[in-house]
């Protein structure tokens, strides 16, 4: 028993000794008294509006409160501001784009800071992308001479005004611009002539989710510069032209214009300010035999917004406009069109004589029958037997001497509705002089080729090509969840 009242004796003093030091520790670090902290703030919101931040918080009881201190820092500059004790919201203004740190403290009277509430928030500003990407209410828009045609997208919730301003007449003239006004709208012509050298601006006002502010756009100006062109007519242009970068000149340098393929739109012929004649399917030679198949082969995939460009180059530029059998405008859908009939192959195509030519393809396997292809005697085409792997195929064909040639004739196959689908619809075209430097026959490097039944495609060179080795290349094509093959009728290669 005594011994167990010595050992209780010495932990109570042991216990006692170790507060001690831990006091004098602590009070090397407090100095002479207890730190007061100042009650801190808390709840802190910071929310972007217009070049500006709005701070909002909750003060804290603690009765030595003196004032409210709100600092906020960009790039390693701070600036602050003191606030009324009680105050719990403030606007900072005048900022510019980036994210800035906001904190918010107590003050007492004698300068002493409580620890910060913290929050991080960027202003909307002119420099914000969801400013720049705001709604500027048209998808693309066209000047044709002294007229502006604007394509509308939709209208959205969180714009609050809109108008479009122009000067017509030496008069400002304004179009209230509204969801009702740009539903029946969606293609849209200024009534009036625009005054040469005037500006045309849309005015926008609205709201971006999380900003309190309304906000006054920057008004967006219709500009004659920078024209958009859909990747189809682009595509037509490379074909045609061979032009890639779509210039001022360019376009102003163009009075006819040929269409023969599929596209998404007509639009873009609103581009070319000085087109005379538009011909729509002139190129593509239809099998007369099976012609009533096919007469609206080529076909527009926009067809109110191709209608609605038609309409305005015959106003505006009197564009005169043909169409061959009935492709991509329904006959008598409009009356100024010149409806004409199934294109007639030229007859000043001189071809070259193939009887000596030899022949080899790329898959040995499936180059039986490639001479056929060449041979106008012969009354067969090219297809090679269904197989589980998608091939392509080159074939050279030896002229055994140079010649001078101007393009190339290519027929598809008259074939079974089971091989439609695999009718070729797209060619490559290399020429050389020694088999082994190749050059592209055209402007691009895969030529589009008609692509129903027995249907014929002239490819004209740019330009004279002095060659004694051609290459065609064609690639298979789907026949069925498991097979692929591709097929091919007649090549003809001609001189003019």
């Amino acid at each position: 028993m005594k011994l167990n009242k010595y050992l209780w004796s010495f932990f109570i003093l042991f216990i006692i000794g170790g507060c001690e030091n831990l006091e004098e520790t602590y009070s090397n670090y407090t100095g002479d008294g207890t730190i007061r902290y100042l009650g801190k703030c808390k709840d802190l919101s910071v929310s972007p509006g217009w070049q500006r931040l709005i701070v909002k918080w909750t003060n804290h009881v603690d009765p030595v409160i003196d004032k409210i201190k709100v600092s906020w820092t960009l790039d390693g500059v701070t600036r602050d501001s003191l606030l009324e004790k009680g105050t719990t919201e403030c606007n900072i203004h005048n900022l510019k784009n980036g994210t800035y740190k906001v904190s918010v403290q107590s003050v007492d009277k004698d300068g002493n800071c409580s620890l910060p509430v913290l929050d991080y928030k960027r202003p909307y500003t002119l420099e914000h992308e969801n400013v720049i990407s705001f709604t500027r209410l048209f998808d693309k828009y066209f000047w044709i001479k002294d007229h502006l045609v604007l394509f509308f997208g939709e209208w959205q919730k969180n714009i609050e005004t809109a108008s479009l301003n122009y000067y017509s007449g030496g008069k400002l003239k304004e179009q209230k611009l509204d969801s009702v006004f740009i539903t029946n709208n969606k293609y849209y012509l200024i009534p009036d002539k625009i005054d040469t050298g005037t500006k045309v601006v849309i005015n926008r006002s609205g709201r971006l989710a999380g900003c309190s502010d309304l906000i006054i756009f920057t008004p967006y100006e219709l500009t004659r510069e920078n024209k958009t062109y859909t990747p189809d007519f682009k595509q037509l242009l490379k074909e045609k032209y061979g032009q890639s970068e779509i210039t001022e000149t360019f376009t102003n340098s163009i009075t006819e214009l040929e269409i023969d393929y599929d596209m998404d739109s007509f639009e873009d012929i609103m581009n070319l300010p000085n087109l005379k004649t538009l011909i729509l399917g002139k190129n593509r030679y239809l099998n007369p035999e099976e012609l009533s198949q096919y007469e609206d082969a080529s076909q527009v995939s926009n067809l109110a917004s191709s209608i609605f460009a038609l309409n305005r180059v015959y106003e505006i530029l009197d564009t005169k406009i043909q169409c061959y059998n009935k492709h991509y405008i329904p006959e008598g859908e409009l009356s100024y069109i010149e409806y004409l009939a199934n294109p007639k192959i030229p007859d000043n195509l001189n071809y070259l004589n193939s009887a000596n030519w030899s022949y080899s393809c790329s898959n040995d396997e499936y180059g039986e029958g490639i001479k056929a292809l060449f041979d106008e005697n012969s009354t067969e085409g090219w297809q090679p037997t269904r197989h589980r792997t998608a091939l392509t195929y080159e074939i050279t064909v030896d002229m055994q001497a140079p010649q001078t040639i101007n393009g190339v004739q290519v027929t598809q196959q008259v074939i079974t509705s089971n091989y439609k689908k695999c009718i070729a619809q797209k060619i490559q075209i290399k020429t050389s002089i020694d088999l082994k430097n190749w050059q592209d026959a055209t402007y691009v490097i895969e030529n589009r080729l008609g692509n129903t039944s027995g249907e014929t495609t002239i490819i004209n060179f740019p330009t004279p090509q002095s060659a004694r080795y051609l290459k065609f290349t064609v690639s298979d094509l789907a026949y069925n969840s498991f097979y692929y093959t591709v097929s091919l009728g007649k090549i003809k290669i001609f001189k003019k």
